[in-house]
């Protein structure tokens, strides 16, 4: 992502205070990789030719460059840059022989995969290599979708705040190996025995884990690698292992009707392959990633960096104009779909195939849920929302209102384009999954 923003022409920025200029460098320095304002029309190739090797170098993201408006007025001859061809990272052989004995001393050993490995487009690879070498596979939230889940190695997702089944497993381990993980996306330090790495870049070495064992680089050729030198060893899936595997199973659909995990089955069974979901930000976060498979890797995209609140509509705007098919789902939470409910207008005019689902419960339920778990009391977060039928009428949508989750089905078949469903969400009490 490029972000070009309009500034003050540059003699009003050398004054002091001005109408309507802020310091966009240092506004937006923290929430992207570089954040640089354009001085000359000649340095404008080069800064355009930076900010796209790094906005799509590995860990891509955001590049923001602010342009002043006498900047923009002039006119420059200086050619456009063309981008070198980025090189394809070998693993180190050294590194490969150093991988492969932690492998082959550990017997407790399972595989933690990120969404690293869906942007190096190894996904594919990582499950070969699971299956190759008979190793238990969890995934971060956006790492969902590498196995079904009804395979035998799936382990789910790791990254709830509260104990989860997953822990017993990491507890049992004597070794995990990280592949495309971000430590982002969970607590390194929550691994709590030794880690091998295989990533884009290399592993943090100051991020609180274990790294006995790194490989940076093309992550699809450090695992045809790694299993060559492994000479068909199988691993196995362990007692503990065992006993996660069969609890996620049992847990992931087992509620009763107007429960998250009764939605969520339901989703699950209407979506298609072609379709994608995003999530928003709040406690139904946690029950999309726990009980929510995707049918192919990257097709549920839950924030969880940043994890800031207010992404899935204007993201299922994004989603929608790049796929060609099927159809894009955001799931909000009624505090979440608020902070952005304007992009209805926007999704609208462009008449692209949204399905907007709200989960109400009339509160910022994951940090009441917080509060009440830690200090057994919570004030001020609750909140009155709109009347949604009328809200989504007002801009040219269709509403249905899911009862219980029984008429989920119905609703979704509808013709319409643009359809927002509300459901009444029966939470139950704290973060734990019981």
């Amino acid at each position: 992502m490029i972000v070009l923003t309009a500034q003050a022409d540059r003699g009003r920025l050398e004054r002091g205070e001005s109408h309507q200029v802020i310091d966009l460098e240092a506004l937006f320095r923290p929430v992207s990789k570089r954040s640089q304002l354009i001085r000359i029309p000649a340095e404008i190739p080069g800064i355009v030719a930076e900010a796209v090797r790094l906005a799509s170098a590995p860990r891509p993201g955001p590049v923001h460059l602010s342009l002043p408006e006498d900047v923009a007025g002039q006119e420059t001859a200086a050619p456009p840059l063309a981008l070198p061809q980025r090189a394809s990272g070998l693993p180190d052989p050294q590194a490969i022989v150093t991988a492969s004995q932690a492998l082959k001393a550990a017997s407790n050993v399972v595989i933690v995969a990120g969404a690293g490995a869906l942007r190096d487009k190894a996904a594919v690879s990582v499950k070969h290599f699971a299956e190759s070498v008979a190793l238990p596979l969890v995934t971060t939230f956006m790492g969902n979708g590498i196995l079904p889940p009804d395979h035998e190695l799936c382990l789910f997702t790791i990254g709830q705040p509260f104990k989860d089944p997953i822990d017993d497993t990491l507890k049992a381990a004597d070794l995990v190996l990280a592949i495309g993980y971000d430590p982002v996306e969970y607590p390194p330090e929550k691994l709590d025995c030794p880690v091998l790495t295989i990533g884009e870049t290399p592993a943090a070495l100051d991020a609180g884990w274990q790294v006995i064992a790194d490989l940076p680089g093309d992550i699809a050729a450090s695992l045809n690698a790694l299993s060559s030198v492994l000479d068909g060893r199988q691993f196995g899936l362990f007692d503990a292992a065992i006993d996660t595997r069969d609890q996620m199973r049992h847990l992931r659909h087992t509620g009763e009707a107007g429960s998250p995990e009764h939605i969520l089955a339901q989703i699950e069974s209407l979506l298609t392959v072609d379709d994608t979901v995003l999530s928003g930000v709040g406690k139904h976060k946690l029950k999309i990633a726990r009980s929510l498979a995707a049918k192919r890797p990257g097709q549920i995209i839950i924030p969880n960096g940043l994890a800031g609140m207010g992404l899935a509509l204007p993201g299922a705007a994004a989603a929608a104009r790049l796929q060609e098919s099927g159809r894009v789902l955001a799931i909000c939470g009624d505090g979440d779909a608020m902070m952005n409910i304007q992009e209805l207008e926007t999704i609208k005019r462009l008449d692209l195939p949204v399905t907007l689902m709200i989960w109400q419960d009339n509160a910022y339920g994951l940090i009441t849920a917080k509060l009440q778990d830690e200090t057994g009391r919570q004030t001020g977060l609750s909140f009155c929302s709109p009347n949604w039928a009328d809200l989504a009428r007002s801009f040219g949508w269709a509403h249905a209102h899911v009862d219980k989750g029984d008429s989920l089905s119905d609703a979704w078949n509808t013709k319409a384009r643009q359809l927002m469903m509300t459901v009444d969400v029966d939470y139950q009490s704290g973060l734990s999954p019981d």
